[in-house]
């Protein structure tokens, strides 16, 4: 195994981790605060949660970080993408399009179609994913804005269900 070629593809795996929790605070800062739902106490707060989940992925991709440049990096690690390290790539890269197309489409657009995607991409068929897509994320929806009173991002639509 060509350790050098191994020790790039972890560093790529490490890139595209880092910046999820990135994009996670602009948004905080740019679309949950043009929409006044990015300060206050945990109930006005929609923005309180993806920063906590933001901060724990930055944290591990830290320590990521430090077992690379340490070289920490198993000899079992993949030197060839398999099938399953495509998936995960894929599947990286669609959540991190989804996290940028959030404020501009909202939860209620954005969400089923991620979902969607990623349970075809698991094997599911087209109809049971969208089908499966939109009842999962309506009880999400459900949960956060009708429950919990949590505003989710509306996007320039101005969509909110339970809210």
């Amino acid at each position: 195994m060509n350790r050098v070629r191994m020790q790039t593809y972890d560093w790529i795996v490490w890139a595209l981790f880092l910046v999820v929790p990135f994009v996670i605070f602009w948004q905080s800062a740019t679309s949950l605060a043009d929409q006044g739902v990015a300060s206050g106490g945990p109930m006005e707060n929609a923005a309180q949660f993806p920063r906590m989940v933001a901060w724990l992925l930055l944290g591990l991709s830290v320590l990521n970080g430090l077992r690379l440049g340490l070289n920490r990096i198993s000899e079992r690690s993949p030197l060839e993408p398999t099938p399953t390290t495509r998936l995960a790539l894929v599947t990286s890269g669609g959540f991190l399009v989804y996290l940028l197309m959030l404020p501009y489409l909202g939860y209620h657009l954005s969400t089923p179609i991620l979902i969607s995607a990623l349970l075809i991409l698991f094997g599911l068929p087209a109809i049971a994913s969208a089908l499966g897509a939109l009842v999962m994320s309506l009880m999400v929806a459900a949960v956060f804005e009708g429950l919990l009173n949590v505003v989710l991002p509306v996007g320039l639509f101005q969509i909110s269900v339970f809210g």
